[in-house]
């Protein structure tokens, strides 16, 4: 009996380098930082701004992630991603609406009269995983995210058109502002590229930020569909994404489309966005809108790549206010996972045009600055 109780502990110990092979958790992270510069306020009575900065180029971070093979053909995927404030040594990611506390105010001790007032408050959270908290399953045709994670319109722009990532104070979204970066509350499908032609990304949130309220009251609900094909070294995108508060009227939202082609010795970029948003006031009776235009490149020399960008904005009422930014920087790989960096940009407006463009970068405010300049280096691990 006891040889047999042996043998099945030695059989079964055999048995955990085959399961754990289809296992796997991952720690990792990111830090960015260096020194930066902006100037050239809205304010003309604020001056300029130095610092030292985490997260210029991309978010510092903490993460994990990790995968399960269910079975052949599906696995089970997760992933929790923390922001990291590293020149403070904090957390970067703020509060959240966690839901609502209903407090019914009696004025007898029966708690019965028409006088009694029932009062509501929104109750907050300190964000943890703020940069993706998510679960899903994926199988050879599609896989499925619940959680907190990117949009599919932000990963158009993250991934293929804007060459700084929209990172840096060059980023795209410092004039397309209509960018949506995360959603709560979301359901997410992707599939690869079938034949290697066509592939599709869509994403449904119930509320783009917190906790459902009840009734779902005040929520706002995001839908963003996203189609892509691909042609010898172009990838075309198509993005709509759409926006409104539950049970409201008015909406806003984009339609998005995008090239991005790698020719080897240069890989250019070039997109559009017509933007419509019913949820502010009309201009002379007409919904505001804008268009945008988007064309960068990127040049590879080795272990340096030079970067340039141009994005330009006009509302398409009776305003006619317009913006451009132009941006460029290099990139200097050390190692495999160390990089350094420079990045200037500029933003001109019209001077009808008190705010809405500023030079943000991956996780700091542009503060009404529309010059800046980041210096920096970048690990992973």
């Amino acid at each position: 009996m006891q040889k047999k109780l042996i043998a099945v502990a030695i059989a079964g110990l055999a048995a955990v380098p085959a399961f754990a092979a289809d296992t796997s958790v991952t720690l990792y992270g990111l830090i960015d930082m260096g020194a930066s510069w902006r100037g050239n306020n809205y304010d003309n009575a604020t001056a300029a701004r130095t610092g030292v900065d985490s997260g210029q180029m991309n978010g510092s971070r903490l993460g994990v992630r990790g995968s399960e093979e269910i079975m052949p053909g599906l696995k089970a995927n997760f992933r929790f991603e923390a922001g990291i404030a590293a020149d403070i040594g904090g957390s970067n990611q703020g509060t959240v609406s966690t839901g609502q506390k209903t407090t019914k105010v009696c004025t007898n001790a029966a708690c019965t009269t028409t006088a009694n007032a029932v009062t509501t408050e929104q109750t907050t959270n300190q964000r943890v995983w703020g940069r993706a908290s998510w679960v899903g399953l994926q199988g050879d045709y599609a896989e499925m995210r619940l959680g907190r994670m990117y949009t599919p319109k932000f990963n158009m722009y993250a991934d293929n058109i804007d060459p700084f990532g929209l990172g840096s104070v060059a980023e795209t979204n410092n004039i397309f502002t209509h960018i949506v970066a995360r959603a709560d509350n979301a359901v997410y499908v992707t599939t690869p590229f079938f034949g290697n032609v066509f592939a599709v990304e869509a994403m449904y949130s119930t509320k783009t930020s917190g906790d459902e309220a009840a009734a779902n009251a005040g929520d706002t609900r995001l839908i963003d569909i996203q189609p892509k094909l691909k042609f010898g070294p172009a990838t075309f995108f198509v993005d709509y994404t759409q926006q409104n508060v539950h049970n409201a009227t008015t909406k806003k939202g984009s339609v998005d489309a995008g090239v991005a082609a790698d020719f080897k010795v240069v890989k250019a970029t070039l997109a559009y966005a017509r933007v419509k948003d019913e949820t502010v006031a009309k201009v002379n009776g007409s919904t505001r809108g804008w268009d945008r235009w988007n064309v960068a490149g990127t040049v590879p020399m080795g272990n340096l790549s030079l970067l340039a960008q141009y994005s330009y904005s006009k509302d398409r009422n009776s305003l006619k206010e317009k913006a451009e930014q132009i941006g460029f920087g290099g990139l200097y790989s050390l190692s495999k996972r160390t990089t350094v960096y420079s990045v200037y940009s500029k933003i001109n407006t019209d001077p009808s045009v008190k705010s809405g463009y500023e030079v943000a970068d991956a996780t700091n405010s542009g503060n009404g600055y529309r010059a800046g300049f980041n210096l920096g280096v970048r690990h992973t691990f």
